[in-house]
């Protein structure tokens, strides 16, 4: 034990920092501080488009799930299991569509396979509300499928 008064000097080489590992810190910094201002400057898309387009998506399906507890859970309070058992395939369908409506995007198509849509009883939209091509279509414009590529009417 050193006496009152004496400074303990340190000899561990541990004390000692490594050139190479606070440069590699300090350009780490330096790259996390551009890529924050990068984003102040010129910030991606907007906090509503990103929710309507994936961040609801989570929270939609939830809500669905806290529905169809409710229908289950007052179907066997009451003992009317027939009419939870309906209920509960009006509630699925309901969902199933409302999902559609929101969010369908529909699969690739064939190269050679070229048909318009049509209304069925589990397609309502084209393309779903809360999607990109959705608002390109409710604004006015034309989305161009793979098979057909650009729409020329986009470069008169």
């Amino acid at each position: 034990m050193a006496p009152p008064g004496e400074a303990i000097r340190a000899t561990d080489a541990d004390d000692v920092p490594d050139p190479a590992a606070e440069f590699a810190f300090e350009s780490q910094v330096d790259r996390v501080q551009d890529e924050k201002r990068l984003a102040r400057e010129a910030p991606d898309i907007p906090w509503r488009t990103w929710w309507f387009h994936s961040g609801s998506k989570w929270y939609v399906v939830l809500g669905f799930l806290i529905i169809d507890i409710w229908i289950l859970s007052l179907g066997f309070e009451t003992g009317l299991l027939v009419v939870t058992a309906a209920l509960m395939i009006l509630a699925f369908y309901g969902e199933l569509l409302l999902y559609q409506y929101l969010y369908y995007y529909p699969p690739e198509r064939l190269p050679g396979h070229r048909t318009s849509f049509r209304r069925t009883w589990f397609r309502p939209v084209p393309y779903g509300r809360w999607t990109t091509e959705g608002e390109v279509l409710r604004a006015g414009g034309t989305v161009a499928t793979p098979e057909q590529g650009p729409d020329p009417r986009e470069f008169l």
